[in-house]
């Protein structure tokens, strides 16, 4: 869930202009962790719990393990035609838009047809859902009050002048990071790390903003751990994944590196990646060996966004141009991430499944968190009931997907 970008634009807007001609604070000091130690750089007490997610190890089966050691076999679905399935859930970024995927996961169980999910993977308003979707429709009750009972008074503070005092944002997430600590707390990690135990993956992805690269946590990892500050880190890891730059605060995470703590600054994770199963370097059968067999690998793919362009006249203002562009520039590059999936299943034969905002529904939110806004695109998502699934991106040809797969 990030901040409406008509919300954030217009602040930005009004601030840099005041700010360039009037000078603006310096952010307060930091301890950034220096080039040469980035790939060094851990995190105090909790071992391998991330990893760098533009890159591949050359042995991922030794890897996985290294990183892993609890985990001997990763999980499965019982076979299908005799061979073992492997279910991945991707949820994409996509702001207030991730209504759609809590209702899709909602109505889906509601159909008695949604499977269960060995890998879940979340970015931004998909990392305040992938956990969630994760444990299963015992949690959806939890998905749908994330995503229907609050507004942008609940959620955010905005503060459009805080870049001329200082500020590192036009918004404080307090109140949002306040919802996070109520619905993650130690039961609900207990319950992903009996999971995680059983070799089920959940992934969640930030951007690190001083590397410019995707980081991809390993939550189970974190949940698995006692600890003290393992609650704290899966709090933050949510909460950076959907600090959109400049609307957001980005989040300090400290890092031990070159012997002292440091501090590392985490952003949106749809900043470099608006949904993600697996670098394109690492190929899905070099993991057989953690299967019993080797398996089917089954892509569902929720974007919470329109796939298709949208037409409306721009004004010929600043800010309505910006906007436009802005609003473009995410369409190309959701677009550019499901043809990597897209690739990704092909090479490796993998089943791919995307579902998307119909382009169909036309409802605007009237403020940033509208409800009612929200509440529309949850319910849409609700009827889809993950009955309808694109077989390939729309650029290829299917626009529409079928009544029911």
């Amino acid at each position: 869930m990030i901040v409406s970008i008509k919300f954030s634009l217009a602040s930005l807007l009004v601030t840099v202009v005041v700010a360039t001609s009037s000078g603006c604070a310096a952010l307060s000091p930091r301890n950034p962790v220096p080039q040469e130690l980035v790939a060094t750089a851990s995190i105090p007490g909790l071992g391998h719990v991330r990893f760098w997610g533009d890159e591949a190890p050359n042995d991922v089966v030794a890897e996985i393990r290294r990183l892993m050691p609890g985990l001997s076999r990763l999980a499965e679905s019982p076979p299908e035609n005799g061979i073992p399935l492997v279910n991945y859930l991707a949820i994409s970024s996509g702001g207030d838009d991730g209504a759609f995927a809590a209702g899709l996961l909602i109505g889906w169980t509601r159909s008695g047809r949604r499977p269960r999910f060995e890998v879940v993977t979340g970015v931004s308003a998909g990392a305040l859902i992938a956990p969630f979707a994760f444990l299963g429709p015992a949690f959806d009750k939890d998905l749908a009050a994330i995503w229907t009972r609050y507004d942008s008074e609940d959620l955010i503070v905005k503060q459009p002048l805080a870049l001329l005092v200082g500020g590192s944002a036009l918004a404080d997430t307090g109140p949002l990071a306040g919802l996070i600590a109520h619905c993650v707390d130690r039961r609900l990690l207990d319950a992903i790390a009996a999971e995680y135990r059983k070799g089920r993956l959940l992934l969640i992805g930030t951007t690190n903003l001083d590397a410019q690269r995707p980081v991809v946590w390993n939550m189970g990892e974190i949940a698995r751990s006692r600890h003290p500050q393992a609650l704290a880190l899966f709090r933050q890891v949510m909460l950076a994944s959907v600090s959109i730059p400049v609307a957001f605060p980005p989040v300090r995470i400290a890092v031990q590196a070159g012997g002292e703590v440091r501090d590392e600054l985490h952003v949106d994770g749809g900043t470099t990646r608006k949904v993600f199963i697996a670098p394109l370097q690492l190929s899905l059968r070099s993991l057989d060996p953690l299967y019993s067999a080797p398996p089917l690998h089954r892509f569902y793919i929720i974007a919470n966004t329109k796939l298709v362009p949208e037409w409306k006249p721009a004004e010929a203002s600043l800010l309505a141009i910006a906007q436009s562009s802005i609003a473009a520039v995410n369409k190309s590059h959701s677009a550019g991430d499901l043809f990597r999936l897209y690739l990704l299943a092909r090479r490796d034969g993998a089943d791919f499944n995307l579902a998307a905002v119909p382009p169909s529904f036309s409802e605007e939110a009237k403020e940033p968190f509208d409800r009612q806004y929200m509440r529309s695109l949850f319910d849409v998502g609700v009827a889809q009931g993950g009955a309808r699934w694109l077989k390939e991106p729309p650029e290829l040809g299917q626009t529409e997907p079928p009544a029911s797969r």
